[in-house]
């Protein structure tokens, strides 16, 4: 588990002893056990000044309002963190599963204060960490295959930290392997989405996770003689790449090759990958063939490059340019 890194604050003892409030004195004592790392003390000390300075007019105390409001939610981050790490050690099942519910419970705290005071930084930082501990948590049941309680809690993690591409794609893993398609679909489309070249890998890794698995469910439609079905899957495929391929391949074995030539060219303009870009033209050379249309379809076979459709339009070809 990672550390906490507290941000850069000048944590001292502003007021005299002379001239301390009781307000005063419980704002110390929380940067005194802040400083501490006794986060618990911490907390319940900052919560009170809060609390208790709601109707504060001297500027000290308003002062002390401020800044327990500033370091609340690094005292719960602190709290959360620790019952993380003690949930990492623990030997028992029911006791990690106890500390990884403190955690998330006062990590929840954390951002909600740190979103109350205004404090975007401190949320995000703190929103990470809670994706990262339900990333931890979730990890037991998912190595276990079970895929119900992954999802359970991976779904918490990725609403918590959308950007956890790891945690995400575990979630999307997990949505797959207890046949939610279309769920499985929509977090890889999501991180599909991220901007490059930062998440490039996992971007990577999402698109091969929906072409397994659209080739997984295509296979099984298929099977059943279903081409309606799998059209149907297309038009609730989020990634329009994905779904203009998928739709391209359905039609085509439906022999609908009017529908093929007219979704073809934009379908191939949306893909990315060789491979994908090919299977679109090699369906689309080959409606054209089926149209008789043996210009149009020799102009589209020429455009496959990757296998596995290279080596049948090159036989294609060869039969259409004897």
């Amino acid at each position: 588990m990672n550390k906490i890194v507290f941000m850069a604050m000048a944590l001292m003892w502003a007021f005299t002893a002379s001239a301390q409030s009781e307000l005063v004195a419980s704002y110390n004592e929380g940067v005194e056990a802040l400083q501490a790392k006794n986060f618990t003390k911490a907390v319940e000390a900052f919560e009170n000044v809060i609390a208790k300075g709601a109707d504060a007019v001297d500027d000290a105390e308003l002062g002390c309002v401020t800044n327990a409001k500033q370091y609340l939610p690094t005292a719960y981050q602190g709290k959360g963190a620790q019952a993380a790490s003690a949930a990492m050690k623990a030997e028992k099942p029911e006791e990690a599963d106890a500390k990884f519910a403190e955690a998330v419970d006062n990590l929840t705290k954390g951002a909600a204060k740190a979103t109350e005071y205004d404090n975007a930084p401190a949320a995000q930082k703190i929103n990470a960490l809670l994706g990262k501990v339900y990333q931890a948590q979730g990890a037991t049941a998912f190595n276990s295959n079970d895929f119900a309680k992954a999802i359970e809690i991976f779904a918490k993690g990725y609403a918590a930290d959308p950007k956890n591409t790891a945690m995400a794609l575990n979630l999307a893993e997990s949505y797959f392997k207890m046949d939610k398609y279309e769920e499985g679909m929509k977090v890889c489309s999501e991180v599909a989405a991220l901007p490059s070249p930062k998440y490039d890998e996992a971007i990577g890794e999402a698109r091969a996770k929906m072409n397994m698995y659209t080739n997984n469910q295509i296979a099984k439609l298929q099977q059943a003689n279903d081409l309606d079905g799998i059209i149907a899957m297309s038009e609730k495929i989020a990634d329009k790449a994905v779904a203009s391929r998928v739709a391209v391949q359905a039609y085509y074995l439906k022999k609908d090759y009017d529908k093929v030539i007219e979704l073809g060219e934009a379908a191939a303009a949306l893909q990315t990958d060789p491979e994908d870009i090919s299977a679109v033209y090699f369906n689309l050379g080959s409606a054209y063939n089926g149209k008789e249309m043996k210009d149009k379809a020799v102009e589209a076979l020429k455009k496959v490059t990757a296998e596995p459709y290279l080596t049948p339009a090159k036989a294609a070809l060869a039969e259409l340019t004897k």
